[in-house]
């Protein structure tokens, strides 16, 4: 009799900074697989994750649609299904096509300019809390057209946030968790009653009546945009240096371009887990999961599915087509996705060209998060 996998091995540290071990364990199980311990499905499997995360009949993120009572302050973009969720995202998304990526661009360039300075008066320095956290922090307020927050204050709520994601593993996370989202979701309220400089959430305000969409969920929408935002792009900086970090520099590409930063986020990309519940009785990956089962998609090891990707464990700069679920897929599909590649297709072709021999210092401390990795501190030297 196959044991049942398990889920707590996860949270192991050198599970945390390499799980594609486990996850092939899994997948040569099945791809679909009942875990008792958290009492979910976990699906491995390439084509049965971008079946759950494009069927939203079937699948959904409000779980309401199972009988779940879900307080308001929890009604948001990420929360919501079509056709809610859709009058939510057409309305952010038109934010998101007016923004100059060109002068976005330029803004990324120079902030990242300023902080290579600052870090480079050292010999070696952390590049979590020296360049990838101010930086994404910094782009991404500027994108909502928001004032930044403090970094100290807002990194570890943020950080907070994340933990709470991975309460099915880590119980204690869950009530830490709820409290520091609605501190975010406080800080975003005043920002709404203030006045706002002309860009993406004053557009947001002014046109939800128009657009079908309560005040609330847009607060809640533009939380959940800010703290994703910033945690996704970040973090993926930090897992796609460490993953280049370990090529010998002569072997070392330049990852200046949106086809290489794709393949590394396909590779190395920190969003390893999304969720869904299942809304009817269905069949997935040959497995019968019924109505109220949660379903849970490691994106992580779709995007290494050898039925899909050839050589998947082999970084291929070049690798067309690459239809990889870094961002997700479906209605849910991430917003900020060409922002986030812009992001990291500066920031690694200017450490690839200016420091093509920068190099770790020590080994990273991985953070204990399953649903999305990252690092404590990546300490490296240029």
């Amino acid at each position: 009799m196959t044991e049942p996998p398990d889920v707590m091995r996860l949270l192991e540290p050198d599970v945390l900074l390499d799980p594609h071990p486990l996850y092939r364990q899994w997948h040569a199980q099945a791809p679909v697989l009942w875990d008792p311990g958290i009492e979910a499905w976990l699906v491995t499997g390439y084509e049965e994750a971008l079946t759950a995360l494009r069927d939203a009949e079937t699948f959904c993120q409000d779980w309401r649609r199972i009988g779940v009572d879900t307080p308001p302050s929890l009604l948001s973009l990420q929360t919501l299904d079509p056709p809610e969720h859709t009058r939510v995202r057409h309305l952010l998304l038109e934010g998101f096509k007016a923004v100059d990526l060109g002068e976005l661009e330029r803004t990324v360039r120079a902030r990242l300019d300023e902080l290579l300075a600052a870090a480079g008066e050292f010999e070696t320095f952390d590049f979590v809390s020296r360049v990838a956290e101010p930086l994404t922090l910094h782009t991404v307020t500027r994108l909502l057209g928001l004032p930044e927050p403090e970094q100290g204050w807002f990194v570890p709520l943020s950080n907070t946030i994340v933990d709470g994601m991975d309460a099915s593993l880590r119980p204690e996370c869950y009530e830490p968790g709820v409290a520091a989202r609605a501190e975010l979701t406080a800080l975003v309220r005043d920002l709404l009653d203030s006045d706002l400089p002309e860009g993406l959430t004053s557009r947001a305000v002014e046109r939800a009546p128009a657009a079908d969409v309560d005040r609330e969920v847009l607060l809640n929408s533009l939380r959940v945009v800010l703290q994703a935002g910033f945690q996704t792009a970040s973090r993926f900086l930090v897992t796609g240096l460490l993953t280049l970090l370990r090529i010998p520099p002569e072997q070392r590409p330049v990852v200046g371009t949106d086809k290489a930063v794709n393949e590394l986020v396909r590779y190395a990309g920190p969003v390893h887990v999304e969720s869904r519940a299942c809304v009817r009785d269905t069949v997935l990956g040959e497995q019968k999961v019924r109505k109220g089962e949660i379903v849970s998609m490691f994106l992580g090891a779709a995007n290494r599915d050898p039925a899909v990707f050839v050589a998947p464990d082999t970084l291929h700069w070049d690798r067309t087509p690459n239809r990889h679920l870094a961002f997700g897929r479906g209605p849910h599909a991430c917003l900020g996705a060409q922002v986030a590649v812009l992001v990291a297709r500066t920031v690694f072709g200017v450490l690839g060209t200016r420091h093509p021999r920068a190099r770790l210092a020590a080994e990273p401390v991985p953070r204990p998060n399953v649903t999305e990795h990252g690092m404590h501190r990546l300490e490296i030297a240029l």
